[in-house]
């Protein structure tokens, strides 16, 4: 199978395992599952075309990939993506070897490489980079995204039968790892899994404002690197319905708290050196550490405002999402700052913070640390 029809074959199930998710999930999902019925075929320009009422309705979906790490040239190309295929590249040049247990000292320096590499691109990447990615898929740096295309796509169908009600949507396809992020959404408290991307405000009006042009749009949560769709959403458009369509199925915008949101936290300017020491049964990796000194001061201080800026969201029922310094300064001081009236500022989680008893600020902390499980809080 060439490499075009490989992509297309992924595009497809991409496709697919999104309308299977969806419908599991219920309500307003499992509903434009439905009323996104049809027979989906393999198409070009757009990717795919779903057939129904006897050809009386077709609607053209085109995919794109958006990803959480990326490269900084003009095409904001996907590392996640070229990662992935440098690594089958590896395990298919190495795996023989591998079975019969004969590995060459390169294989495992060529893992190791492999794994600080990994760490690099997640050292250097950022939730706004997510973003980045969904602008340059949807409308480009010049204008040239996949919304400049959709008369051509029109056009195209319209080939097929003009008096046909032809519709039109994008599947986009995220690839996040936001393990390090809590959220919360109102209700609880919980770490951010493999491949779950709460939507952040500039996300969010980006695909806000695609939906102006587009009927549906068919988003597949998948983590950094695979292809299995660990969430979905299929939103309705037309009608000025995509927030409340969106909203229905839990995307709404998410406030990110925190170091990490606008530009990465502990870049690393080179990729670490590795050594490595092979066992019996097992192999040892040391990755040198090549990130940015924290600067401790800007960390406190973020961690205090996040945690002011948390607890008013909080207190309106609004969703956010933090890191770890802001998320454990946010549960430490929110008992002692629950009565204060008016807006919470950071002085008041400094002083609230500050002034509580030694032992109990201990005993909260690691409670925390127990709760979730960190040793590093």
């Amino acid at each position: 199978m060439s490499h075009k029809e490989n992509q297309e074959e992924a595009e497809l199930s991409i496709y697919e395992q999104s309308l299977k998710v969806a419908k599991a999930k219920g309500g307003e999902a499992r509903r434009n599952v439905s009323r996104l019925s049809g027979e989906a075929r393999l198409f070009d320009r757009p990717d795919i075309l779903i057939t129904a009422e006897g050809g009386r309705r077709m609607v053209g979906i085109e995919h794109f990939r958006v990803d959480h790490h990326i490269g900084r040239g003009k095409k904001v190309e996907s590392k996640s993506a070229r990662f992935s295929s440098d690594a089958e590249r590896f395990r298919k040049r190495h795996e023989d070897a591998a079975r019969r247990g004969a590995l060459a000292e390169d294989a495992y320096q060529g893992l190791g490489d492999l794994i600080s590499r990994a760490i690099r691109e997640q050292s250097n990447a950022c939730v706004g980079d997510i973003s980045t990615s969904l602008d340059a898929g949807l409308f480009g740096k010049d204008g040239r995204g996949h919304v400049s295309k959709l008369d051509a796509y029109r056009e195209k169908i319209m080939q097929i039968d003009a008096d046909a009600d032809i519709r039109l949507g994008f599947l986009i396809e995220f690839h996040t790892d936001l393990r390090q992020w809590f959220l919360n959404d109102g209700f609880k408290e919980i770490k951010v899994s493999l491949g779950r991307f709460p939507i952040s405000c500039e996300a969010f009006e980006l695909l806000k404002k695609a939906s102006d042009y587009v009927d549906w749009i068919l988003l597949a949560f998948c983590p950094l690197f695979g292809n299995e769709v660990r969430d979905a959403a299929i939103i309705r458009c037309n009608n000025g319905m995509f927030e409340t369509s969106a909203a229905r199925q839990g995307v709404i915008q998410t406030p990110y708290l925190g170091l990490g949101k606008k530009a990465p936290f502990g870049k690393q300017d080179r990729q670490g050196k590795v050594g490595f020491d092979v066992g019996n049964n097992v192999v040892d990796y040391l990755v040198e550490n090549t990130s940015e000194q924290m600067d401790a001061i800007e960390l406190f201080n973020n961690s205090i405002s996040g945690a002011a800026e948390a607890f008013n969201l909080a207190r309106r029922k609004k969703p956010f999402a933090a890191t770890m310094s802001v998320q454990l300064a946010y549960d430490v001081a929110k008992d002692s700052l629950k009565h204060t009236s008016g807006n919470v500022e950071p002085q008041d989680v400094l002083k609230a913070i500050g002034g509580m008893n030694p032992s109990e600020k201990s005993a909260r902390m690691e409670n925390w640390r127990k709760h979730w499980g960190n040793d590093s809080a």
